[in-house]
């Protein structure tokens, strides 16, 4: 504090996702201008009088929650449960029948996703809070909703399916409306349970855990008076007490405490629990503890974080506050618009959008900016430096066309483009990615990409070496008698090329896919275990099997290990194929599907 002020300060990366989070709540519900008004000159601090943060934070527990409603609300099960009344009320007002089967297989599946999600345990434990014997009400709709029985191969669609169907959309009706009721305040404020109830299990526990409603103990209670007893109302008491006498500060924000009472053990990978864990801390003394009010700030740190897809991301551009609000809202913003699908959430792409929006704007010039990643329920931390921001810039096009292109490991979806920008921000090369995608091309497992995009890979790979080698201290000598030897981008187009014309050759030659393959095989392997013998040699042997020269740029691999892996994968990405594009202009469009 000072001159009687309570100041909220920018600090490490959880706690300014928290403040983040805290000024998102507070101008979604009072207004940006009320809430600008006590940021200070500097940008970097909110200044508040004991009565101006006081009057804040009444009903802080209900604008907590609608934050995330009016962001996040489409991706919650209420909001998908709630935009099925628009298809309802299309097919009543233009009293249509289902003629396609295809029409009553998805609405069936709605009526699947009804009754699953009416059951789930979560919103049993708020039905009552928002109608008196609302469970038996619930209960008693979820078992009259019932699938409606499809018809055999090549009958028609009869009147009395039809009509089960109208019956069914009656009764989900009256669930929507039943979702839609809330229990308002005197000052307007309202309780929406049921999407609190998403809320709390889908995004708040990413942050935090095992206290207040996400405590196993309070699952029934109410969820907002649980919120606003644990963090509010404990924040509320400390902001008016009278802290002249004591002793201890704040291993955070400086400010005047009185014991060691709250910790961050409730934070998730971060915190840990000190009565459990006392060998953690020094000499097994806890001297890690925070005030009640940045207790309240750190519970605010979900609505500092954008989620999407599972996954979850904050910019901690620190440089100010505005900075941090334009830089990760206008992420939100750019994802969560009119036209938002979840289908396609990609939060580096927005994140780079974001990043190349501000760099033109600002007036002053980026440094690294710390990125926390959270995904698997751990936070993953990455720079992203002014170098890798330009050659993401400098290679957007060739980015763009990974968006939606995929492979699949051990059951899981990976996306090029996530992965592509993740090795990047970790300061690694793409080279291991690229041979495993062509791994997966030679084997023919299931994926989505296509030659182009490896090339593309391939080539922001080699943009992204040659930055790295101009950034290395190098004595200047060493330095120029490579200089003559470092590989451009026609010189990756002329290897795969010459990859293309050998495989025409080889086929010729042998006429046996199974040989070809074996070849393949063989190439991709040396460059994976990097054996530029074992390479050169596969090499030779092909070619002179196949009656070709070895290209004179070949000469080059020995040079050092990046000229090796660029043109090896080059080579071995012609030899791989083509892709048949079609041609617009100066682009080409890549194939709809894998060759």
């Amino acid at each position: 504090m000072s001159d009687g002020k309570i100041e909220l300060k920018l600090k490490d990366w959880a706690y300014n996702a928290g403040l983040l989070g805290f000024i998102n709540i507070l101008e979604t519900s009072d207004g940006e201008e009320k809430v600008r008004k006590f940021i200070d000159d500097q940008n970097r601090c909110l200044k508040f009088s004991k009565e101006e943060l006081l009057e804040l934070l009444e009903d802080f527990e209900y604008k907590y929650f609608d934050f995330f409603i009016k962001r996040y609300g489409k991706t919650l099960t209420y909001g998908k449960i709630l935009e099925f009344e628009e298809y309802i009320d299309n097919f009543e007002n233009e009293n249509r029948k289902i003629e396609e089967i295809e029409e009553l297989k998805r609405i069936n599946e709605k009526i699947g996703f009804f009754k699953e999600k009416l059951k789930s345990n979560s919103y049993k434990a708020a039905y009552d809070f928002i109608k008196k014997d609302g469970k038996s009400e619930i209960e008693k709709l979820e078992k009259a909703l019932k699938k409606v029985k499809e018809p055999k191969k090549n009958e028609e669609i009869s009147d009395s399916i039809n009509q089960d169907i109208k019956d069914n959309f009656k009764i989900m009706k009256e669930i929507i409306n039943f979702f839609k009721l809330k229990i308002s305040n005197k000052r307007g404020y309202s309780k929406n349970y049921l999407a609190a109830k998403n809320i709390a299990y889908i995004l708040v526990n990413n942050a935090w855990n095992s206290v207040s409603f996400l405590n196993r103990g309070n699952a029934a209670k109410d969820i907002y008076e649980e919120y606003k007893s644990y963090f509010v109302d404990t924040a509320k008491e400390y902001i008016e007490m009278d802290k002249s006498k004591f002793k201890y500060k704040c291993a955070v924000t400086n400010m005047l405490m009185k014991d060691f009472k709250n910790t961050l053990g409730f934070l998730n990978n971060t915190g840990f629990d000190v009565n459990r864990k006392p060998s953690h801390v020094w000499n097994f003394v806890n001297d890690i503890a925070v005030t009640p009010l940045a207790i309240l700030i750190y519970s605010c740190v979900p609505a500092g974080f954008v989620y999407g897809a599972s996954k979850g991301m904050f910019v901690n551009a620190n440089h100010s506050i505005e900075q941090l609000e334009s830089i990760n809202n206008g992420m939100a913003s750019e994802i969560y618009n009119e036209n938002f699908n979840e289908k396609n959430i990609s939060l580096y792409k927005n994140l780079l959008r974001e990043m190349q929006k501000r760099t033109n704007e600002s007036k002053y010039e980026l440094s690294d900016i710390q990125v926390v990643k959270y995904e698997n329920e751990t936070y993953r931390f990455t720079l992203l430096s002014k170098n890798i921001l330009q050659l993401l810039n400098k290679n957007k096009l060739r980015l763009d066309r990974l968006l939606d292109k995929w492979y699949i490991l051990d059951r899981r979806y990976f996306y090029l483009y996530d992965v592509t920008i993740s090795e990047l921000l970790n300061n690694e090369n793409l080279f291991s990615l690229i041979n495993k995608l062509c791994h997966y091309k030679i084997s023919k497992v299931k994926r989505n990409y296509n030659l182009r995009n490896l090339e593309d890979l391939l080539l922001v790979n080699l943009e992204y070496i040659r930055r790295l080698k101009e950034m290395e201290k190098a004595e200047k000598e060493v330095k120029n008698k490579k200089v003559s030897q470092e590989l451009e981008e026609k010189d990756v187009y002329s290897i795969r090329r010459d990859g293309i014309e050998f495989r025409k050759a080889y086929l010729g030659k042998s006429g046996n896919d199974k040989k070809l393959g074996s070849l393949l095989y063989r190439l991709q392997n040396s460059l994976r275990i990097k054996d530029v013998n074992m390479f050169m040699d596969t090499l030779i042997s092909g070619h002179s099997y196949a009656g070709r020269n070895v290209h004179y740029l070949f000469g080059k691999i020995f040079t050092d290990d990046e000229n090796f892996q660029t043109l090896g994968h080059a080579f071995l990405i012609g030899l791989l194929g083509e892709d048949k594009f079609e041609k617009t202009g100066e682009e080409k469009n890549t194939t709809k599907g894998d060759e």
